[in-house]
């Protein structure tokens, strides 16, 4: 088969779910598909919208005469019409086999409305709301997300990894369900880092044993950063940034031990997203969350790849006052979710695909003490708050050595003013993360997040729990 690239857009899709590897059925002998689902308007009748399908998936290459179970390069279905009820040779409204397959039940019920934690529920919902809830109601009955990422079950939430210019491939991670978080070792390449006092300046061989060291001790993903976002920091140029992460990612992909561990560029300027891309970055993750440069989220709708959307306030040298916007604040993760949504929602006007959204709500980014240990341990409560699709993206926790854990202004008998000597504090805050179903943790020490977390997902997530319900 020929390899083909494809540019495709609608201004009528209202929500897109996650992107979902799932096993082969019915013909096993084939590769693993993908599948998602989209709310989308039509003027079409039901027939005219299954006619119309049809010659979508035929020009984009379908053999109709070949196996009907078999490879293909797209299957698309109408699963529900509003509350429209039809029997006929041709189509069957509703799709008669949704509720057998998982891999279109997880992401169907993703579109689902969600009501908020603790807030009442009324049966009132009709045509296609009820039967999305429907779906969503027999996605938990199943078990929910606790039906992804085993071995067994054949289904995971999938972030897809592309490199422009090479050969796409089934790259990506799986993440969610049974799977334990992903571990994102910090790669500093800076002067005044605050937790490692500049470990990998200057030096991109000493850079590469430090990205070695935490491979070994377990990273799944190293996340590398040209520029401290510690409050107070001086701005680095766009053209400084570059000339220290560059010669890093090039040196990362040039090294045969390292060349496929998957890398973010921590970076809010787009041209340095682009360039770091273009020398091997798989994934941006922009703390600002596409307010320093307008041209960010355009550029990464470009790029195609992973886009780590961070919630903050300010900047470095104006997040602490910032703080004070919080402040009075009755729910924070209410209101952290509420700003989330919206810069989710501008990120997919985009053309940021949902499922290449990873949410960080920032902790510590123009917040109090109070306010981040209130996220940290409301995180299922914040993503409660979030409308879909956005309420079943990953999320990406940042806790690592930050002051909040146990500096001064945490108020804590045994503070710490020194970031090196937080390490016990954030393994505990990554632990507290990983219970509460965090898909990345971004840390320093990846070593100890690793003990930490195996005990806090065995815990919480292992066979025979309840914890993970939906």
């Amino acid at each position: 088969m020929a390899r083909v690239a494809l540019a495709l857009g609608s201004n009528l899709v209202l929500s897109v779910a996650r992107l979902f590897e799932s096993e082969p059925q019915y013909v096993t002998d084939q590769p693993r598909f993908l599948n998602s689902a989209a709310l989308v308007r039509t003027a079409q009748t039901p027939l005219q919208l299954l006619d119309s399908l049809k010659a979508i998936e035929g020009r984009l290459g379908r053999d109709f005469r070949g196996l009907r179970n078999g490879p293909r390069p797209i299957d698309l279905d109408i699963v529900f019409y509003e509350d429209a009820v039809l029997s006929s040779e041709r189509l069957t409204l509703p799709h008669p086999r949704w509720r057998e397959r998982a891999f279109v039940k997880a992401p169907l019920a993703d579109l689902a409305p969600r009501c908020p934690p603790d807030a009442e529920t009324h049966a009132t919902s009709a045509g296609l709301p009820a039967s999305l809830a429907e779906v969503a109601a027999a996605w938990r009955r199943a078990g929910g997300e606790r039906q992804l990422g085993g071995a067994a079950a054949g289904l995971a939430p999938w972030i897809p990894l592309p490199r422009p210019g090479q050969d796409p491939g089934p790259r990506g991670l799986a993440w969610g369900g049974e799977l334990p978080p992903r571990v994102m070792g910090i790669l500093n390449v800076t002067p005044d880092s605050f937790s490692d006092g500049g470990r990998s300046f200057g030096d991109v061989a000493r850079a590469l044993r430090n990205a070695r060291a935490m491979v070994q001790d377990g990273a799944d993903l190293l996340d590398v950063g040209g520029q401290s976002t510690r409050p107070g920091a001086d701005p680095v140029s766009e053209e400084e940034e570059e000339a220290r992460v560059i010669p890093v990612i090039r040196a990362l992909r040039e090294c045969e031990d390292l060349r496929e561990i998957p890398l973010s560029i921590d970076t809010f300027y787009s041209g340095v997203a682009e360039r770091a891309v273009l020398a091997g970055a798989d994934i941006v993750n922009d703390v600002s969350g596409g307010r320093h440069d307008p041209a960010m989220f355009a550029a990464v709708a470009e790029l195609g790849v992973p886009y780590i959307l961070m919630h903050s306030y300010g900047t470095a040298q104006t997040m602490v006052a910032e703080a004070a916007r919080l402040d009075g604040v009755v729910d924070v993760c209410a209101q952290v979710a509420a700003e989330l949504a919206e810069a989710g929602a501008r990120a997919i006007a985009a053309g940021i695909e949902p499922w290449r959204l990873i949410l960080d709500p920032g902790l510590g980014f123009g917040k109090r003490a109070q306010h981040s240990s209130q996220i940290l341990g409301g995180l299922r409560r914040l993503q409660g708050h979030l409308p879909p699709p956005l309420a079943s993206l990953p999320l990406l926790i940042g806790a690592s050595r930050k002051r909040f854990l146990c500096g001064p202004e945490a108020g804590s008998v045994g503070a710490q003013t020194a970031a090196s000597r937080r390490d016990h504090a954030s393994a505990a805050a990554a632990a507290l993360a990983a219970a509460q179903g965090a898909a990345i943790l971004r840390v320093h020490n990846v070593a100890a997040t690793r003990d930490a977390v195996g005990v806090a997902h065995r815990a919480f997530f292992g066979a025979g729990n309840p914890h993970l319900s939906s």
